[in-house]
C-alpha cells in the first residue's frame, strides 16, 4: 500500500540531519523518501524534477552525474557536444574494421575500449584542456540501450552508437583455396552416392578435440574452459579447481563413419560416431596411430578380408591429417596395403577451414559431457610420484620415463580411471539416435603391424 507522510515529519528529518552534516536539502528529501517509502506528491514542479535527477544519481551510484544533468535544462547549450564528437571520431578511426562479404554489418577484431573509464580517458586525451568532460555514468547513458523495451532504457539518450558485447567465436579466416577444397568435398560426396549401389563404401571423417586437463590427485580440474549449466542435486555444489596448468591431459579423438544419403542434397551429418581417448604424453596424435585406430574401427573383429574395398576419407588440415605431408602419405599407403583396398581417396579441408569437417559439429556434443566433470588422476607409488613432481613439461616426463623403468606404465595406470570415466560419459551421448562408441587407442603392436605392411 502507498505510504504518505506529513510535511512536518519530513521537515524535522531534514532539519535534524542538516545540523549534523552539511548536505543539500534536496538530497535529504530524496533520502527520506527512499528510506521511509513516502509516496507523497512533491510540493512544486521544480522540486519534482530535482528529485528525479537525484534519484537517478542514487541508482547510478555516481554523485557527479548531478552536474551533467544540468545540461538537460531548457535553453542551456549542449555542454558536452565537443566531447561526444571526439568520441565518435575515436570510435570510427581508432578501431580496425572490415566488411565481411557474407554479412551486412562490420566485423571488428579489436574492442573500442576496455571499459568506460578507459574510453573516457582515451577520448579526453584528444580534447583540449578546457573541454568539459562528463562523468562515467553520464557517458554510459549516452550509449544505445541494450534492451530498448526495459524501463532503464528511458535514461539512455543514444547519442553514441556504442554497445556492450561479448566476443563472438564465429569468425572464420578465408583462404584462396576455399572454393577448390569445397568443390573437392562435393565431388567426394557425389562419388560416394554413385558407388553406394555398385560397391562397398565407407566414408570416414577424423578429427582431434582440444586436450582435457587432468589434475593431480585430490585436485580435480575443469575439463573445458567455458562451462554451461548442468543438473546436480539441490544440496550439492559442482566445483573444480581453477588452475590453468596441468602436467597431464587426455585428448578425445573423433571418427565419424557417415551414412551415405540417396541424393547429393541429403544429409551427410548422419552415421556412427567413434570416440577414442589418448594420453597426451605417451599416446601422441600422429598419422600412423590414427590409421591403426581407423583400421580397428573398420574391422573390429580383426577380419581384414571383410572390409569394403573402397574407402573415402575427409579430414581437416592438421599436421596428422594433411595429405601433402610425406608421413601422412606413408600412413595412407600402409592402410591401403593392410586392408587390401581397391581404392582409397583422401581429401582435406582448406587451411583455416576445418569447420567444414562434419566431426567439428560433434565437438559441441562432447562438451555436454565435459561440462559436468572435473578430472584428476589416481595417485601412483611414492617413488613415481616423486619423479613426476620434479617434471614440469611433457618432455620432462618423457625423458624421465626413458630413464626409469615402469614410469610410463605407472602414468598409464594413473590415467586409466580418467579414461574410463570419460568413456562412460561419452558413451551416453548420441547423434541422430545412435549412441557414441568408444575405441581404445592403438597399441604399439598394432602400429608396428600397420607400419610393417608398408614394406611387405
Amino acid at each position: 500500500m502507498p505510504k504518505f507522510h506529513t510535511r512536518e515529519m519530513r521537515k524535522k528529518f531534514i532539519n535534524a540531519c542538516g545540523r549534523m552534516c552539511n548536505v543539500n536539502a534536496s538530497y535529504l528529501r530524496v533520502i527520506y523518501r527512499l528510506l521511509s517509502g513516502d509516496n507523497s506528491v512533491s510540493e512544486f514542479e521544480i522540486s519534482k524534477n530535482v528529485d528525479e535527477r537525484i534519484i537517478a544519481a542514487w541508482e547510478a551510484e555516481d554523485p557527479d552525474i548531478i552536474v551533467d544533468l544540468r545540461s538537460l535544462n531548457e535553453g542551456r547549450p549542449h555542454e558536452y557536444s565537443v566531447f561526444y564528437e571526439k568520441c565518435r571520431i575515436y570510435l570510427e578511426n581508432v578501431v580496425e574494421q572490415v566488411v565481411d562479404e557474407r554479412r551486412h554489418d562490420k566485423l571488428t577484431y579489436l574492442a573500442s575500449a576496455i571499459s568506460i573509464p578507459d574510453l573516457l580517458s582515451q577520448v579526453a586525451k584528444t580534447c583540449d584542456k578546457d573541454t568539459p568532460i562528463p562523468s562515467e555514468q553520464w557517458l554510459r547513458y549516452q550509449f544505445a540501450p541494450k534492451n530498448p523495451h526495459a524501463a532503464s532504457s528511458s535514461k539512455h539518450t543514444g547519442n553514441l552508437n556504442i554497445k556492450y558485447m561479448v566476443q563472438s567465436r564465429v569468425f572464420r579466416k578465408k583462404h584462396e583455396d576455399d572454393h577448390y577444397c569445397a568443390a573437392l568435398f562435393r565431388y567426394l560426396r557425389e562419388m560416394a552416392i554413385q558407388l553406394k549401389d555398385n560397391a562397398n563404401f565407407i566414408a570416414t571423417c577424423m578429427d582431434d578435440k582440444h586436450y582435457c586437463k587432468v589434475g593431480e590427485p585430490g585436485n580435480p580440474l575443469a575439463a573445458v574452459e567455458r562451462g554451461r549449466q548442468v543438473l546436480v542435486a539441490g544440496n550439492k555444489i559442482l566445483a573444480a579447481s581453477d588452475n590453468d596448468f596441468a602436467k597431464m591431459s587426455i585428448i578425445p579423438s573423433v571418427t565419424m563413419k557417415i551414412d551415405i544419403p540417396e541424393i547429393i542434397t541429403g544429409s551427410f551429418y548422419r552415421g556412427q560416431v567413434y570416440v577414442g581417448l589418448k594420453d597426451h604424453i605417451f599416446e601422441s596424435s600422429s598419422p600412423i596411430p590414427h590409421m591403426a585406430e581407423l583400421m580397428k574401427i573398420l574391422c573390429p573383429d580383426g577380419q581384414y578380408a571383410n572390409v569394403k574395398p573402397i574407402l573415402l576419407m575427409y579430414t581437416d588440415g592438421g599436421p596428422d591429417h594433411r595429405v601433402n605431408f610425406m608421413s601422412v602419405k606413408a600412413s595412407l599407403i600402409c592402410l591401403f596395403r593392410a586392408l587390401n583396398l581397391d581404392m582409397l581417396v583422401a581429401v582435406r579441408t582448406a587451411p583455416n577451414a576445418s569447420w567444414r569437417n562434419p566431426p567439428e559439429r560433434i565437438m559441441s556434443i562432447l562438451n555436454l559431457a565435459l561440462n559436468c566433470v572435473g578430472l584428476m588422476r589416481k595417485e601412483m607409488d611414492e617413488e613415481f610420484e616423486a619423479k613426476i613432481k620434479s617434471c614440469n613439461t611433457m618432455n620432462d616426463i618423457r625423458a624421465a620415463a626413458n630413464k626409469h623403468d615402469g614410469l610410463r606404465e605407472a602414468v598409464g595406470d594413473s590415467l586409466e580411471s580418467v579414461k574410463i570415466l570419460l568413456g562412460d560419459l561419452f558413451g551416453r551421448l548420441s547423434l541422430k539416435d545412435k549412441q557414441f562408441e568408444i575405441f581404445q587407442s592403438a597399441s604399439d603392436e598394432e602400429i608396428d603391424f600397420l607400419w610393417n605392411s608398408f614394406v611387405r
